[in-house]
């Protein structure tokens, strides 16, 4: 027996399990491309129909970075699988900025966030086109 099948290989999830763990967390990590060169930011999010909803201020660099660009987003969670365990799902698809005064208004009506974002800001949504997750216990290598 080989140490991965010791261990056990990650579980590959379907898109549907994919769907369910994103609404467990609440932050996650935003890839995209930053002058040529990969950037990856923390930040809180939501979801809403097939998007990704990230609040942003006004102005911030990442808005620039993003704009019309097709981006990675990630979220896990370490040991809700018992004491050993964890989940990851990443999605990748388009991103679009929404900074037209009356469209941030229709978002923040659907209260999606525990907190109203700052004034002044934005969001930034990232369309689910590819979704793909793993599941396993430790250890990983």
């Amino acid at each position: 027996m080989t140490a991965t099948e010791e261990q056990g290989a990650p579980e590959v999830l379907d898109e549907a399990e994919c769907r369910v763990l994103l609404r467990r967390t609440g932050v996650g990590r935003l890839g995209f491309t930053d002058g040529a060169l990969p950037a990856i930011l923390p930040v809180s999010f939501a979801v809403h129909d097939d998007h990704i909803v990230v609040p942003v201020r006004r102005g911030s660099p990442v808005i620039h970075a993003v704009r019309g660009a097709v981006v990675v987003f990630q979220t896990d969670s370490w040991g809700i699988e018992g004491p050993a365990g964890w989940w990851t799902v990443t999605a990748v698809g388009p991103a679009r900025v929404v900074s037209d005064p009356m469209e941030v208004d229709r978002h923040d009506e659907l209260d999606l966030f525990a907190r109203r974002p700052e004034a002044g800001h934005v969001y930034i949504t990232v369309q689910l086109a590819l979704l793909r997750g793993w599941r396993g216990g430790f250890p990983l290598g």
